[in-house]
């Protein structure tokens, strides 16, 4: 995410010096390769020169940057762009840092700066937990649209038009990859398990992280999603035929949010 939010912003702003850290010499030597940034280390010690500080790390590592980052650029503007909010803002206020919490509304299962994409941001909602508008300007330069919001609010809302989808297609597949025939049925997988396996091809160690710190509101979600499901296997045990009003409801729901409306 890092690397496409540093691609984007030099196609946008040609004008901005770019600069970046990982711990991974390989990223780094990739980053200069491909021109992603200009000048880059293993160190963090690149934000002492920069005006505002982007973190794009997992929340695993988090702490640890913050406390480096109060460190070594005190009081500048700095977002992130982690998953969830309301422990991660707790955690740079412990470092003296007045976080500006990110969660750019886009991604895909892969990662890593090989999947860098710069215009995966374009039309992508972008949550901030306030407006500072050097960090503003950045996300409406990449073709986002920046959504203010809470991070206790963000991180209900999230936990079930995101953080449930992944859970529930991890579910999916371990169910499915669990049973016996499931060498042959493997042979007949299309679109269908295609779209539902999606996520679950996500970067393990990233949603443990958005599972530790939205716990709470994940369960919440999960068990309202496990209520539909009971209904819906009530249905088709009795072989009802009002099945079809829940199809129809869904498909209702979907469409209009397809819709914007």
């Amino acid at each position: 995410m890092g690397a496409s939010f540093a691609l984007a912003l030099r196609k946008a702003r040609p004008d901005l010096v770019l600069v970046g850290s990982d711990k991974n010499p390989l990223v780094v030597r990739k980053a200069l390769d491909h021109d992603v940034v200009a000048s880059a280390n293993t160190d963090l010690s690149v934000v002492e020169i920069a005006d505002v500080v982007v973190i794009a790390a997992p929340i695993s590592a988090l702490r640890e940057v913050f406390a480096q980052v109060a460190a070594k650029a005190p009081g500048r503007p700095t977002t992130d762009m982690a998953s969830t909010k309301a422990a991660v803002v707790e955690w740079a206020a412990a470092e003296g840092i007045d976080l500006v919490g990110g969660h750019p509304m886009c991604g895909k299962e892969v990662s890593g700066i090989d999947a860098a994409d710069p215009e995966i941001f374009q039309g992508a909602p972008w949550m901030l937990t306030r407006d500072e508008p050097a960090i503003t300007d950045l996300v409406k330069a990449v073709g986002a649209h920046p959504v203010f919001m809470d991070p206790i609010t963000h991180d209900r809302l999230v936990a079930g038009v995101s953080h449930a989808a992944f859970v529930l297609s991890v579910g999916y597949v371990l169910a499915l990859s669990h049973r016996k025939d499931w060498r042959e049925a493997s042979s007949l997988a299309a679109g269908g398990f295609r779209d539902m396996s999606r996520l679950a091809a996500g970067d393990p160690d990233l949603y443990a992280g958005v599972a530790r710190t939205n716990r709470e509101n994940l369960l919440e979600a999960l068990d309202a999603i496990s209520k539909e499901l009971a209904r819906l296997y009530r249905h088709l045990e009795a072989d009802d035929p009002r099945l079809v009003e829940l199809f129809e409801e869904a498909r209702d729901v979907r469409e209009r949010w397809a819709k914007g409306t």
